[in-house]
């Protein structure tokens, strides 16, 4: 597929499978890139379980993680299972950038926008192959896409699988639904939701519920740390009671989402508001978030590119930083400024947002293209296609 600009999917495809390569060697070559995806190896030692999760050993991750960590754990030793775990991966993150492609390509979006904002990023070159967040950015993008094609059952479905990889994509869900013309089209998407994140969970369900149940109830309990907004403020002293955070933090989330679904903002910019959020006020920001971010920064074409790298590069550089010193509070100085910086970012990124919406017009919506939008794998350039459209 060749667009107009000449930015052909096949080099998209191929940039991507380069910045993972990077992504996957950081965590081979950089021993201070820290990866969740070996941690958990060495830490359920797989090796000498290679049983099921949640009933052979606890695991904090959802289905989606669980499942890659199984198949990828029966490989063996520590070297063929992050090869086979960086090669399943391979595949989400192969199809996040399809959809994006295809979304800018037959959504009158952006097109250009796909490289810097999502392939080029530090954050994709750094944690694209950092824990399985990836996966949850493969389908919420691959929701956004069908949603726009105003294809809500698909839709649905991706939100619930992106659920079973991580539990931000079901904050979005009333986004969707609200985009959603019919009650019977949101019922549908409802029951589709539901499907996407039981299928994965089942056969963990079946195996052993309670060892399933007890290992997610306790993966969503909140985690403090202190490079986040509710870290700072839990440091100096300030609302120590963990209900009155919880209370407060998702008093301020449910407001947001409830504030952002019945706006005039596009989908994709309230996604982007409902998640942005949600990563300011959650009680733990780990560097990897801001691949949840990613999708829609490359949809919106609000947010310049300079702020958004500047916010990115911090949030990498915090990342690799924060396990140089075994108390960053005790070093402070560098960390602790990148860390109010990344927060003071976002935030600033938010308004932003908010304000730019009232001076430009919506994302346009799926609309069909012609022949002139997207051309023919054998059309390289733009006077090709013209030459081909004539004759």
């Amino acid at each position: 597929m060749t667009t107009r600009t000449g930015l052909r999917l096949r080099d998209v495809l191929a940039l991507a499978t380069v910045g993972y390569v990077i992504s996957v060697s950081t965590k081979v070559l950089v021993p201070k890139f820290y990866s969740d995806i070996y941690m958990v190896y060495y830490r359920n030692v797989l090796p000498t379980t290679n049983g099921i999760p949640y009933h052979a050993y606890f695991l904090e991750y959802p289905a989606i993680p669980a499942i890659l960590i199984w198949v990828s754990g029966l490989a063996g030793d520590f070297e063929l299972y992050m090869l086979t775990m960086s090669f399943l991966m391979f595949f989400f993150m192969i199809a996040a950038v399809y959809f994006l492609y295809r979304t800018c390509a037959e959504c009158s979006m952006d097109l250009g926008r796909i490289v810097p904002f999502f392939i080029l990023t530090p954050s994709f070159l750094a944690n694209s192959f950092a824990n399985w967040d990836i996966t949850a950015v493969c389908f919420v993008a691959a929701a956004i896409y069908y949603e726009l094609k105003k294809k809500s059952r698909l839709s649905g479905l991706c939100l619930g699988l992106g659920f079973a990889a991580k539990a931000y994509p079901l904050l979005l869900l009333p986004v969707f639904l609200k985009d959603v013309k019919t009650w019977n089209d949101r019922f549908e998407m409802f029951l589709a939701t539901v499907l996407g994140t039981a299928i994965p969970n089942l056969p963990f369900i079946l195996t052993d519920f309670n060892a399933w149940l007890n290992s997610n109830l306790l993966s969503r309990e909140a985690v403090y740390s202190e490079n986040s907004l509710v870290g700072v403020i839990r440091y100096y002293g300030w609302m120590n009671q963990d209900w009155l955070v919880n209370a407060v933090v998702w008093s301020l989330i449910l407001l947001t989402i409830l504030h952002v679904t019945f706006s005039s903002y596009s989908l994709v910019l309230k996604s982007w508001l409902i998640v942005a959020v949600t990563i300011l006020l959650f009680p733990s920001y780990p560097p990897q978030y801001n691949l949840w971010l990613l999708p829609m920064f490359a949809l919106s074409p609000v947010f310049p590119l300079i702020p958004f790298l500047t916010f990115d590069l911090i949030d990498v550089a915090l990342g690799l930083s924060w396990f140089t010193v075994s108390n960053p509070f005790q070093a402070w100085g560098l960390i602790w400024d990148m860390a109010l910086a990344r927060i003071g970012l976002l935030a600033a990124l938010v308004i932003w947002a908010i304000h730019q919406t009232s001076k430009c017009s919506n994302i346009p919506q799926a609309q069909p293209v012609s022949q002139m939008d997207i051309a023919s794998p054998g059309m390289e350039t733009a006077k090709d296609e013209a030459r081909s459209l004539s004759s």
